[in-house]
């Protein structure tokens, strides 16, 4: 245009490079950037298209050893990420961290619901419970009340109440009948509200229990091997019951620390026992006669020390002392 003929790259030309061709390419589309720049040549601010997209295809066609850059730029190697796990850090694709990232908020959405759930059902449950004893105190209030009704009626001269006034002891004969029937219903209404809360506190009982074992498990790793805690149960409740308590009171133990101070007297006990058992081994040795210059007196010296230690302090270090000095 203008009597410009627009450039057409021939033989003798140096093709462009992929980068150079979509910059081309990119400034002809932009009014505001004119693509010859710097070459004293002004270009159209509305170039054709096509032959825009003739001249780039012609540069990435041209541009062999280009095609290839490109198509290994279209399966560059993801981002990384480093992250920690177990203590060990790995490199991690960006799209796993951000799906890693997803499923701790669902995760957490999911806690933060349940949590949620929990504590409205906890407080319909403290609210029908409330409701109940304040039913059952209504209960109690009209047992009252029909027991009373009930005895005064007892008191009528029912002989002399038809002879005088059979009407009205026809109605004070209705009114005995359904007054009877409403403190037989009263009454089971009471029963009902009672088993239902003796089954509610079973069932707190129950989770109280599982709470328990869960803490005392965790406190004393061990005893996650069901032989060794059924064992150890059992050697606990022996203790207790040579201590003097009763099986009722032994049942009725349900506080992990509790059970975990009881073990702890227990285990001290077997460990003094032991402790006193290797004295009278030491009181029954019989003494070694040292012969002159047999150069053993000051192991005697040093037994005889460890001894006399052991009855003086009745240490388990003690004990262990003495045994150390006879080996």
């Amino acid at each position: 245009m203008d009597g410009l003929d627009t450039p057409t790259a021939g033989p003798s030309d140096t093709a462009l490079s992929v980068s150079q061709g979509a910059e081309a390419f990119s400034s002809l589309l932009d009014d505001d950037q004119p693509a010859g720049a710097g070459d004293g040549v002004d270009t159209p601010k509305e170039p054709a298209a096509s032959t825009t997209a003739d001249t780039a295809d012609t540069s990435v066609a041209d541009a062999g050893g280009d095609g290839g850059d490109a198509e290994q730029g279209n399966h560059a190697q993801p981002e990384m990420f480093t992250v920690k796990i177990d203590g060990k850090e790995i490199q991690v694709p960006r799209e796993e961290v951000i799906a890693g990232y997803q499923r701790q908020q669902d995760a957490t959405k999911k806690t933060m619901a349940a949590a949620e759930t929990r504590k409205v059902a906890e407080s319909e449950i403290a609210q029908a419970r409330a409701d109940r004893e304040q039913y059952a105190q209504k209960l109690n209030r009209f047992q009252v009340q029909l027991e009373t009704a009930l005895q005064q009626q007892q008191e009528i001269d029912w002989p002399a109440l038809i002879e005088s006034d059979p009407q009205e002891a026809l109605r004070q004969q209705h009114l005995l009948g359904q007054r009877q029937a409403a403190l037989q219903q009263t009454l089971q209404q009471q029963q009902q509200i009672q088993h239902q809360a003796a089954a509610e506190q079973h069932e707190q009982f129950v989770e109280h229990l599982k709470s328990q074992r869960d803490q005392i498990v965790a406190k004393i790793p061990e005893w996650k091997d069901e032989s060794k805690r059924t064992a150890e149960t059992a050697a606990i409740r022996d203790y207790l019951v040579k201590n003097g308590y009763t099986a009722a009171e032994i049942e009725n133990v349900a506080d992990h620390r509790a059970i975990m101070n009881v073990r702890k007297a227990m285990l001290y006990d077997q460990i003094m026992g032991k402790a006193d058992a290797a004295a009278k081994l030491v009181t029954n040795t019989p003494t070694k006669v040292m012969r002159s210059g047999s150069g053993d007196t000051g192991s005697t010296d040093k037994r005889t020390a460890a001894y006399q230690n052991l009855a003086r302090t009745g240490s388990v270090k003690a004990g262990a002392a003495v045994l150390e000095s006879l080996l």
